[in-house]
């Protein structure tokens, strides 16, 4: 997973109702890093980060972010992806609830070939998440969609 798609899943769980209905003063400290960062260095990504704070759950809007970034050079920004990382641990760490919901994670991983990930699909969390992931050929993942879960309708 590229360093920007990172910093998007990282603003979508920042912004998710999980994290800020439970948050910890950590976790919101971080997430405001985070944003201060993106919306100073990248002032071209502002409007596509608040949508993703208005709508965390829509893959689109993540996607967006992310290519938004991608086009303004974010993936070689090291600080950026430090400030999402710092902000998906503490989640993890403090609230591991938020993400309610895994598709495929892949951690520590040294592969010899080409990786694929593609027609994962979640409710109430996070599609894909990928941590230190060595890869002698491709990662490619395709296909994800994560929702928000659903209330169930009242009777």
């Amino acid at each position: 997973m590229d360093p920007v798609t990172i910093v998007a899943a990282a603003v979508a769980i920042g912004a998710s109702e999980g994290v800020r209905e439970t948050t910890k003063t950590a976790i919101t400290d971080a997430y405001a890093a985070l944003r201060n960062w993106l919306t100073s260095k990248y002032t071209s990504v502002t409007a596509e980060v608040t949508g993703l704070e208005t709508e965390p759950q829509e893959e689109l809007r993540r996607a967006l972010l992310a290519k938004k970034l991608a086009a303004a050079g974010a993936n070689d920004d090291s600080e950026l992806r430090e400030l999402a990382q710092t902000l998906l641990t503490l989640v993890e760490e403090e609230e591991p609830d938020a993400p309610a919901t895994v598709g495929v994670i892949l951690r520590r991983a040294s592969i010899g070939g080409d990786v694929e990930i593609s027609d994962v699909a979640v409710d109430g969390g996070s599609g894909v998440i990928a941590e230190d992931i060595n890869a002698d050929g491709s990662l490619r993942v395709s296909s994800v969609s994560a929702r928000s879960p659903q209330a169930p309708p009242h009777p």
